[in-house]
């Protein structure tokens, strides 16, 4: 065994090997895999190996999609079959809501360059005769689409990582994991240690005992999933003799899925109610072991089958099995970077291994070779997830989570399970006035509120639905009158000390406020001089500043500025998030009200656009910065949070004669749509630069090196590939949400990075980049919704106040 190795990979399953292999595919040789067990998918229990190019997400259809394109060639590489069978995948939708998600996965789809195709009952029954069609509307079809022999692919990425130098330590336990006095890793086995620069955490099951070794606590628990092998039939048979295998068919609905195995067929099922398996910790001794089967427990998911597939009725049941297959509070993998460590890297949570392992390796890999992956991993990011994931929590969401797995996944969908966790002071007053909330980060954040009054609910659609008119009604307050939006979920730290400026001038693309009092928009960038956060700086005094973030990117900012710290003691870093407060008060008549609780002057002269100020309103101590996310006259007023209440209050208060309302995150969204204002992970990506996304005032070249800079440099220099636009959508009953294909003269141009409804403007919109000679305004698209192509205009941006009077009066 060697003492010294570059990476080390813990987990032998198909993820870990899959890391592995791109590691030394990539050129890192010196890289090593301990296994306590054999090599093996942890899907080999069930002899598994469905794969998918269907995903409710863009970028994790797209690692599914790298996955299948490896494990094709991975043969020809090393010798070593994958047992691939190209058997095609449908889809079935037996409601409209279903073929709405069908319909929108279709368009996601054509993005990425997948072969798809949203059929009908008729084309489902020729492409699988034995299937009984009632009550079937339509489908997707992707008929490039199969499955493996989950452990001939895992044994065949781990021989191309070792034709490429990589070492494989079978049967050796992981026992502890240290920090070195040099910063290196120390992982102790039962047959000695080795020393390295990176671990990667692919443990599978045993993940979670992995990251307390560390110090983490990984939202990761293992659930028991049945599955039956039926007895060999005639129809299967013939199909395998002419090398041409049913296609696999999800019936999500029925929450079935049911393809053909060699001269039979394997039935899955995801049951109504979770059985966690070992959920404080996996035995280290457990190895492929089957748990104790329920057929009376499974049997309406068999009779579901048997409705389905009704030729199944007159065949036994060869096998049934249950194994565990862990699962996260959402259900996606935790992948990336560890807070709050450096070069302690993730690859586990996987509930579908097999599905993503090729391309999840792939992209790892990327992460720790080039500070990047080449899509954007949000989605997986295991810094998704704080400190309030508990184990209670766990439990709650996971035991959620698992029935619902083939639930229709509509976009702005929120969970009761295992909430509320955090909550600001004004919760139960906004409550009480209608708010209808979801959860960002753990906090409850009114997302909208009904004139119904407490207890209403959203009404999940992929169109316009209960929601729409009262944040219309929402908006046109806030631009008569004045509105209050409770951020106090906003990531907010305090960086201080001799050497702060020079530390955030490094790793910032924009200038730092000159003057105490002023804030400025401070993007981070990658290497590659994409966006890789999103923050504001206020400079509080001549070494003191406050940087805030989103909250949902709490904790990926966190660990960003933490991991650039200089190591000299110069700068102090403080977490103030749960400390400080934010109340946002916005619309022409919000001077008004806040004048009657200040002293502080508010006119424009003495108090401009992008200032911030220390001042009382009324007993409450604020950092009042003048700006914000929905482009009218109005303020940001961080407090201390135990004001939260007593201000929330004194607003509406001085407000009762001017028209203030409450508005929710749903307005805001409307709102900064016309402004063409970008969000974090919607147009502000890994994949975009300041120069694409028309922010070039955000950058300042001529300030000295920054993180990005020479990136930006190159990319001016050799011309900007694309261009952020804002384009009107002559849409029907349903919006642009993100991932819409948008075309010109039959051609696919691009994709929607957010979209939706201004009320303000009384227009669909959506944002999205397009090559630069069609990014000018009047130009002519396109915009896919829910698989139909409706005619775009690109328009100015803003196209609500282009001026910014309003915003700056």
């Amino acid at each position: 065994m060697k003492s010294h190795a570059r990476v080390v990979v813990i987990g032998g399953g198909a993820i870990g090997c899959g890391v592995l292999y791109h590691l030394a595919r990539y050129g890192w040789s010196d890289v090593v895999l301990v296994e306590k067990n054999e090599l093996t998918s942890g899907s080999t229990w069930m002899a598994a190996g469905n794969c998918s190019f269907y995903h409710p997400n863009y970028y994790e259809a797209k690692v599914q999609m790298w996955s299948v394109e490896l494990y094709q060639a991975l043969e020809a590489e090393t010798g070593q079959p994958t047992g691939w069978h190209t058997t095609g995948a449908i889809r079935l939708g037996t409601t409209q809501e279903r073929m709405d998600e069908l319909k929108y996965n279709a368009t996601k789809d054509r993005c990425l360059g997948l072969n798809v195709e949203v059929i009908g009952p008729e084309r489902i029954k020729e492409l699988h005769p034995l299937i009984n069609t009632d009550g079937v509307l339509g489908g997707l079809w992707h008929p490039d689409d199969g499955d493996v022999d989950p452990y001939q692919v895992t044994q065949s990425m781990a021989i191309g990582a070792r034709n490429r130098g990589a070492e494989i330590y079978r049967f050796t336990t992981v026992t502890g994991i240290d920090r070195a006095p040099s910063g290196e890793w120390v992982v102790h086995t039962d047959k000695g240690d080795i020393t390295c620069e990176h671990v990667v955490n692919a443990g599978g099951l045993w993940a979670p005992e992995v990251g307390r070794m560390v110090g983490l606590d990984l939202p990761s628990i293992p659930c028991e999933h049945h599955h039956i092998l039926f007895e060999a039939m005639a129809e299967a048979v013939d199909r395998k003799e002419k090398g041409r295998h049913f296609p696999l068919v999800r019936d999500p609905d029925l929450s079935i899925y049911f393809r053909q195995e060699m001269d039979s067929f394997i039935l899955g099922m995801y049951e109504n109610r979770a059985v966690p398996w070992y959920p404080k910790g996996v035995p280290m001794d457990y190895s492929q072991k089957r748990l104790a089967t329920d057929l009376e427990r499974i049997t309406p998911w068999v009779e579901a089958c048997f409705k389905r597939f009704p030729i199944m009725e007159n065949s036994g049941l060869k096998d049934i099995t249950c194994g565990p297959i862990t699962y996260t509070p959402n259900g996606d993998p935790l992948v990336g970077p560890a807070f709050p460590h450096k070069n302690f890297w993730l690859c586990c949570g996987y509930s579908f291994g097999i599905t993503q392992a090729g391309g999840i390796g792939r992209y790892l890999a990327e992460w720790m070779i080039n500070g990047q992956p080449s899509i954007d991993l949000w989605p997986a990011d295991s810094r998704r997830y704080g400190g309030y994931v508990n184990p209670v929590y766990n439990m709650q969401k996971i035991k959620d989570t698992y029935p619902r797995l083939y639930a229709v996944p509509y976009f702005n969908q929120f969970r009761d399970a295992a909430r509320p966790v955090k909550t600001a002071p004004s919760y139960e007053r906004q409550k009480a006035a209608g708010g209808v909330f979801g959860d960002t980060y753990g906090w409850e954040r009114a997302q909208w509120f009904s004139p119904k009054g407490p207890d209403d609910r959203d009404v999940d659609s992929w169109r316009r639905t209960n929601w729409h008119e009262p944040v219309a009604e929402e908006c046109r307050k806030v631009m008569t009158g004045a509105g209050v939006l409770d951020l106090s979920g906003f990531a907010k730290f305090m960086v201080s000390g001799p050497g702060a400026e020079a530390y955030l001038n490094r790793i910032g693309c924009n200038s730092l406020p000159q003057k105490v009092g002023r804030v400025n928009i401070f993007p981070l960038l990658t290497e590659q001089g994409t966006f890789l956060c999103d923050l504001t700086v206020n400079r509080l005094g001549a070494d003191q500043f406050m940087v805030i973030g989103a909250a949902v990117a709490k904790r990926h900012d966190h660990h960003q500025l933490l991991l650039q710290l200089p190591e000299d003691g110069s700068v102090t870093f403080e977490d103030a998030t749960t400390k400080m407060g934010c109340l946002v008060i916005v619309g022409p008549n919000s001077r008004a009200i806040l004048q009657k609780l200040t002293e502080a002057d508010l006119s424009s002269a003495a108090w401009p656009f992008a200032a911030s100020r220390r001042i009382l309103v009324d007993k409450t101590p604020c950092i009042a910065n003048r700006m914000n996310f929905v482009g009218e006259l109005g303020w940001e007023l961080f407090h201390p949070i135990e004001y939260g209440l007593p201000l929330y209050d004194k607003l509406f208060e001085a407000g009762q004669d001017l028209g203030i309302t409450n508005f929710g995150i749903r307005a805001m969204d409307s709102m900064r749509l016309e402004k063409g204002y970008c969000t974090w992970k919607g147009e502000l990506n890994i994949h975009h630069t300041p120069w694409e996304a028309g922010l070039d005032w955000q950058v300042k070249l001529n300030k000295g090196d920054f993180v990005g800079r020479e990136a930006l440099i190159e990319q001016k220099s050799k011309g900007v590939p694309a261009k952020l636009v804002l384009m009107e959508v002559d849409a029907k009953d349903a919006d642009a949400m993100g991932y819409n294909a948008i075309w010109h003269e039959g051609k696919y141009v691009g994709m929607t990075s957010s979209g939706g409804y201004g009320h303000r403007v009384k227009k669909s919109l959506a944002m999205g980049y397009i090559s630069p000679e069609l990014a000018k305004e009047g130009a002519r698209l396109e915009v896919e919704i829910l698989d139909e192509k409706r005619p775009a205009v690109v328009v100015p941006m803003p196209l609500y106040d282009p001026k910014n009077e309003r915003l700056k009066g």
